[in-house]
C-alpha cells in the first residue's frame, strides 16, 4: 500500500496525522515512540514530553527507525508531504540524481551514508530531525566559508538551546557540487556520532534541496531534484 500524507513543518520537523495520531518523523530516533514502547522502554515518555515542549504540544508519538525498517518513506519538503510505501511497493523521487548506500553504524541504530564533502568521502548520519542545522566535526567545519549563525535546540538537557555558527562546505551530489551550511557539533553529540563511525549529521541540507527517499528495506537513500 502507498499513501501520501500532508505534513506540518514545525521548526523544520515533519509532522503528519495518521490514524488520528500526530506523529513526528525522525530517522534519528532508533525506535517508534508509541504507547506500547513507552510502557516497556525507559525514557521514551520523557523524550516525547520534551518534544511536546519544544516542537509541538499535540504530538502523540514518533516514527523512528523501527518504522523505517518496514517502510519506504519519501520526504517532499516543498510540497509539505510524505509518501509512505510498504516494503513490497515501489515509490521513487520524480527526478533521481543520486543514490547512496545506507551502511550500519558501529553502535547505535543510525542511517549512515557516504558523502563527498570538501573533496573527501566522509560518513554522515542522515537525521530528519536535524532540521535547523546540519553538523560536522569542528576541524572540518571551520575549513568552510562563514555563513552566519542560527539557534538550535537539543532534547538533552545538558545541551538545550544554543547558537550554531555555520560554515558553507561543498558537497558533491549526482555529479554536481552544492554548497551546504554545516554547524560545529556540540562536543557531547560529536562523541556519540564519531563512536558510530561518522563525522557529522545531515538532514535539512538534503531535504530542503532535494526530494529524499529513505528505502531502508533495500538499504539505500535516493535524492531527486525538485
Amino acid at each position: 500500500m502507498v499513501k501520501i500524507l500532508d505534513a506540518d513543518l514545525i521548526k523544520g520537523h515533519f509532522i503528519v496525522t495518521d490514524n488520528g495520531k500526530r506523529i513526528l518523523i525522525d530517522t534519528g530516533c532508533p525506535v517508534d515512540i508509541n504507547e506500547k514502547n513507552m510502557q516497556r522502554i525507559p525514557g521514551l515518555r520523557q523524550h516525547l514530553e520534551g518534544a511536546r515542549g519544544f516542537v509541538d504540544p499535540t504530538l502523540d508519538g514518533f516514527w523512528g527507525l523501527e518504522y523505517f525498517a518496514q517502510h519506504k518513506v519519501l520526504f517532499d519538503y516543498r510540497k509539505k508531504a510524505i509518501m509512505v510505501a510498504d516494503q513490497v511497493d515501489d515509490i521513487m523521487v520524480v527526478h533521481p540524481i543520486a543514490e547512496f548506500p545506507l551502511r550500519p553504524s558501529n553502535i547505535n541504530p543510525r542511517l549512515i551514508i557516504p558523502m563527498k564533502i570538501a573533496g573527501v568521502e566522509r560518513k554522515m548520519v542522515f537525521d530528519s530531525g536535524a532540521c535547523i542545522a546540519n553538523y560536522i566535526t569542528e576541524s572540518i567545519a571551520t575549513t568552510g566559508t562563514e555563513a552566519g549563525s542560527v539557534f538550535d535546540e537539543h532534547p538533552d538537557p545538558d545541551i538545550g538551546r544554543y547558537e550554531v555558527k555555520l560554515f558553507n562546505l561543498p558537497v558533491e551530489i549526482g555529479g554536481e557540487t552544492v554548497d551546504i551550511p554545516f554547524g560545529i557539533q556540540p562536543a557531547k553529540v560529536d562523541r556519540y556520532v564519531q563512536a558510530d563511525g561518522a563525522i557529522g549529521v545531515i538532514g535539512v541540507g538534503l531535504y530542503k534541496n532535494f526530494q529524499v527517499l529513505v528505502d531502508l528495506p533495500n538499504k539505500r537513500l535516493v535524492l531527486g531534484r525538485y
